[in-house]
């Protein structure tokens, strides 16, 4: 079972709310007569004041407080509508609140009137790559750093899929340009650290965090990707010291539950890692990870029911989930056939009927062909699902593909062969009962033909003992 540990970091936006304003003169005009400048800011006095109320009550209040933070921004670019920031961060906050599409149309909006905020096309770059559109993600990136030369989202989100492109020389060099705009990004040294890894510099991709710590320890990711190397490094035992570290700074770090949870999965101690993966359901009900693994901790627990019931309900949200198919494929392979096989779905008869033990071999053979038969289908699933996704599983399942094949038409040989000696036995039996039947009926018969013995005949009589 292969339980996802999660990537280092995932692709970077510029979500954070950017504030600063491009203070000059007093103007009070509105729209009609913007002061908006290129950088995104703006010179109306009006405009700026409503921005930095939405400062205040933003920092004041965070995401609890997002509708006055809209009002207000909405207010600033009434007085000012080609106010770039005030779009972009109303984007921000429209992306927050789930509304995709008008959070795009604001970052638009902020790239039309401020086409040198490199920001907005970070973040509708990001937007593209929600919509798998990993090709127009990339121009909006590069078009980032054509305005920004030295904007930090946008070289790391680069290097993040130069990385996965396996092109690691360049990757670098744009963490690096990450690094230079923004040196303080403990997200960029994470991803550096992300690239050394992947070549193999296990040692300096620890160097790179340990550094990244030192700017802020109290970054939980950074923690988790210590995790991820000192695993590779096959030091399990600081592995788990930094997951724990993790979730110490942060205890609802979904990717540190995970990672542990996969450890203590690994080790057989299935009722604490189902304890961890009930946790991140807890925070993220749809985590199909989670549930996959819960499964796969409840078939190590006997609770073959219960496995199956955490894999359906990944069908639920998933159909096409490859993973799910492979588990399903192992339970129905290597525990359901071989319970049903061993008489797992049906009462034993009485030991001493022989052909409805021979009737139970053989349905108990017909019903682990049926899970064998499943199981194929589970596999098979897998293999038009995975998408090239799972290398080292697909050779596996196509190997347990055959040996199940195989198993299938060796028992399917051993069933008629079973029949034979049933109806053998049951001809044998039945031929022994008609024997013993008419040997009791010709008893039955010479004693009701054998003549009437007379009174006294045949009868002993008892010994007298005589007197002293």
């Amino acid at each position: 079972m292969r339980v996802s540990q999660n990537t280092f970091l995932i692709l970077l936006a510029a979500l954070a709310l950017s504030w600063s304003t491009a203070c000059g003169s007093a103007s009070t005009r509105s729209d009609d007569m913007s002061q908006a400048t290129e950088s995104g800011g703006t010179s109306n006095v009006n405009a700026i004041a409503e921005f930095e109320k939405a400062v205040e009550v933003w920092e004041a209040g965070g995401e609890g407080r997002n509708a006055e933070v809209k009002d207000l921004l909405e207010k600033a670019l009434k007085e000012d509508r080609r106010f770039g920031k005030a779009w972009f961060n109303l984007g921000v906050i429209l992306e927050m609140e789930g509304d995709l599409e008008a959070a795009r149309e604001a970052y638009e909006k902020a790239a039309e009137f401020a086409p040198k905020l490199g920001e907005a096309y970070v973040n509708i770059g990001m937007l593209e790559m929600e919509r798998g559109e990993r090709d127009e993600a990339w121009d909006y990136f590069q078009r980032a750093i054509e305005v920004q030369p030295y904007n930090p989202a946008a070289h790391n989100n680069i290097a993040v899929m130069l990385r996965e492109r396996e092109e690691y020389a360049e990757a670098v060099n744009h963490a690096r340009r990450s690094l230079a705009g923004d040196s303080q990004n403990t997200r960029a040294y994470g991803n550096l650290a992300r690239i050394y890894f992947d070549r193999g510099n296990h040692q300096v991709a620890r160097l790179v965090m340990f550094n990244a710590i030192q700017i802020d320890e109290n970054d939980p990711d950074l923690y988790n990707i210590l995790g991820h190397i000192e695993l590779v490094r096959n030091d399990v035992t600081s592995a788990i010291a930094y997951f724990q570290k993790t979730l110490e700074v942060d205890p609802e770090h979904v990717p540190a539950k995970m990672n542990l949870g996969a450890i203590i999965l690994n080790v057989r101690d299935y009722e604490r890692a189902i304890e961890l993966f009930e946790s991140v359901l807890a925070l993220e009900p749809e985590n199909k990870e989670a549930i996959i693994a819960i499964g796969v901790a409840r078939r190590g627990l006997g609770d073959l029911e219960g496995a199956r019931q955490a894999y359906e309900r990944v069908l639920e949200l998933e159909p096409e989930n490859a993973l799910v198919q492979f588990n399903l494929g192992v339970l129905e392979h290597e525990h359901l056939a071989q319970n049903a096989q061993l008489g797992g779905d049906v009462e034993a008869p009485d030991p001493d009927d022989m052909v409805g033990q021979m009737d139970w071999t053989i349905g108990n053979l017909e019903n682990a062909i049926s899970h064998y038969e499943k199981s194929l289908e589970h596999y098979n699933n897998f293999l038009h699902y995975e998408g090239g996704e799972y290398v080292e599983e697909r050779d596996d399942v196509s190997k347990r593909i055959e040996q199940v094949q195989q198993i299938i038409d060796m028992t399917r040989e051993q069933i008629p062969m079973l029949v034979e000696q049933r109806d053998m036995i049951a001809a044998e039996l039945a031929q022994a009962e008609a024997a013993a039947a008419a040997e009791a009926a010709a008893s039955e018969e010479q004693a009701q033909d054998a003549p009437p013995a007379e009174e006294g005949q045949g009868e002993e009589s008892a010994p007298v003992e005589e007197s002293p």
